[in-house]
């Protein structure tokens, strides 16, 4: 069965939510806060009487996108105060990229360090080569 994506992402979150409660809310408080925007949108929309906007679009989008601006600012709220140690100091954020496990030492062993140079090929063909320039 294929669900929606947003149902999916949403059944997601709340099983997240569930298992792992402080991780969720450290990503989330990296999060864009695309919900802030959409309710932020309608207001605007309602409070200029944009024809087919009333409080009651209002009251839907605080509906369908509250629950996820306050998931969003509880979340930007932990992470402000685990990242100045208050709470879970034995918790690493995904998103932050203080993992270390995240980094891969040596991804290709057999490949040498590129110096950011010329290969020997490439500098010895250049100085066999005049360049030229007609202005």
């Amino acid at each position: 069965m294929n669900l929606p994506r947003p149902v999916a992402d949403l059944i997601c979150l709340t099983r997240d939510l569930i298992r792992h409660p402080r991780m969720v809310l450290l990503n989330r408080g990296h999060h864009r806060w695309t919900s802030a925007g959409g309710i932020a949108l309608v207001a605007l929309l309602v409070a200029t009487e944009t024809p087919g906007f009333n409080i009651a679009s209002l009251a839907f989008a605080l509906v369908v996108a509250g629950p996820s601006w306050a998931l969003d600012m509880i979340g930007a709220l932990a992470h402000g105060l685990w990242q100045s140690g208050r709470i879970w100091p034995d918790l690493e954020c995904q998103c932050c990229g203080d993992d270390p496990d995240d980094e891969d030492e040596d991804p290709d062993p057999d490949e040498p360090e590129d110096d950011g140079g010329f290969t020997a090929d490439d500098e010895a063909w250049l100085k066999g080569h005049a360049i030229t320039c007609n202005v």
